[in-house]
């Protein structure tokens, strides 16, 4: 008994050394802000969209993205692709009477509800097929959900990026949350603007980013090259045959697409156990990502731990209660002679200090975003945030379960109308 415990205490002190490595190094490695300016070269932007039972939403989204297309510069050529995956709903209908010089709008029947990968390869073959006449090197697809809002500036900041650095050929925004009117909310919020930033960061610095759901900008080039499949996690599947292929991944925190988070503890837990159970199907391409030589030991160490995260997450939180009972306990018995009650203490001061140091992560890269916020406030976020990832924990032991059993279909976030975006009149906080 005692040798399974020890064993549950050290896997639980690795875990925990990891995780405090890891907090070191997203404090440290930091991009900074670069203004980046928009050339004289002509490019072509596609956004595409796609639709799923978003009759609620898409009107507000699509009259969004109008107002700012409208006031970009002559050098970008802006469209919209609103793909509609056969809406049980009224969103087809809401798309056809949609007014807007901007849009197109295409409606997938045949294989239908096969997953947002397959809704974005339906916008690329149409792009293949009647567009032969632009230069995919210097087309930008945009792929935003249904509930994106995303500024002009933004739009110019991303396709400059695309001409200022010829050799990437994919870019990932950071994403924020729009509708902060929950405690959920805000902690998701926290999760995408703190933790999900600074990791991208990370590895930007030290390696390549990886596309993390919305607000990716891809060559035309590259989408005509490497289509998108079908995994639940869509946007990591695609990160991976991109390094393959030897193309360039970069993320940048200085643009931000605000989406709507999901208001309840259900609706948070189908969505995080989808993300996780995608990463569980990429796990296939682990050899050849072990294999290539376009990516280095950084991001293969990286993106693997990310992978096996469903099964490690599986295991930690039960070491780590395990080793907090032993603790506690043994300190009880030993509260004079023993050793325990002084690494308990250590244990909680290590956390108060890491809720410092995202604290001051969430707190920048907000004020780099022209998100502001204050430190009282963020300090506050950071601590509850530590509540919230119990949430978040119950998430692989659904994915798992869920993959065990062949449970694969495409579990869907559902949206509804913003009451701050339609009280803006349209206009977005980026």
């Amino acid at each position: 008994m005692a040798f399974l415990l020890n064993g549950l205490i050290l896997i639980s002190s690795i875990s925990y050394g990891y995780f405090l490595v890891t907090v070191f190094l997203v404090n440290h490695y930091r991009e900074p802000v670069k203004k980046i300016v928009k050339g004289s070269k002509q490019y072509h932007l596609y956004l595409i969209i796609p639709v799923l039972n978003e009759e609620t939403i898409i009107k507000q989204t699509l009259k969004q993205l109008t107002a700012q297309l409208a006031t970009l510069p002559s050098t970008i050529d802006a469209k919209i692709i609103a793909v509609d995956d056969h809406s049980e709903d009224g969103s087809l209908a809401v798309l056809t009477r949609f007014k807007s010089p901007y849009l197109k709008v295409l409606h997938r029947n045949a294989g239908r509800h096969q997953g947002k990968g397959a809704v974005i390869n339906t916008a690329v073959s149409y792009l293949r097929r009647y567009k032969k006449s632009v230069d995919s090197h210097e087309t930008v697809i945009g792929v935003l959900d249904a509930d994106a809002r995303i500024s002009q500036s933004a739009l110019i900041e991303a396709v400059a990026r695309f001409e200022t650095e010829p050799e990437m050929d994919m870019l990932q925004t950071g994403v924020s949350i729009d509708n902060q009117t929950n405690w959920l909310t805000r902690m998701q919020n926290f999760d995408f603007m703190g933790v999900n930033n600074a990791t991208q960061q990370l590895r930007n610095r030290l390696g390549q980013g990886i596309a993390s759901g919305n607000g990716q900008f891809v060559r035309l080039s590259l989408a005509l090259e490497n289509p998108w499949g079908n995994s639940l996690l869509e946007d990591l599947e695609y990160t991976i045959r991109t390094w393959l292929l030897g193309q360039k991944v970069q993320f940048t925190h200085q643009i931000v697409v605000q989406q709507e988070g999901v208001t309840s503890v259900r609706a948070l837990i189908k969505q995080r156990a989808r993300w996780s159970q995608g990463a569980l199907q990429c796990l296939k391409y682990l050899p050849a990502l072990w294999r290539t030589k376009h990516v280095n030991l950084f991001t293969k160490v990286d993106t693997s731990i990310w992978m096996l995260m469903p099964i490690t997450g599986c295991i930690v939180p039960v070491t780590g209660l395990v080793t907090l009972i032993v603790f506690i306990e043994r300190s009880w018995r030993g509260w004079v002679v023993g050793g325990h009650f002084l690494v308990l203490q250590t244990i909680f001061a290590i956390i108060l200090l890491t809720c410092v140091v995202l604290t001051l992560v969430f707190q920048r890269n907000s004020q780099d975003a022209q998100q502001p916020q204050s430190w009282w406030r963020s300090l506050w976020l950071s601590l509850n945030f530590q509540l919230y990832l119990f949430i978040i924990a119950l998430t692989p032991y659904v994915a798992v379960y869920r993959q065990l059993f062949g449970r694969t279909a495409w579990v869907k976030t559902q949206h509804g109308v913003q009451p701050e975006f339609a009280k803006q009149g349209g206009r977005t906080r980026v």
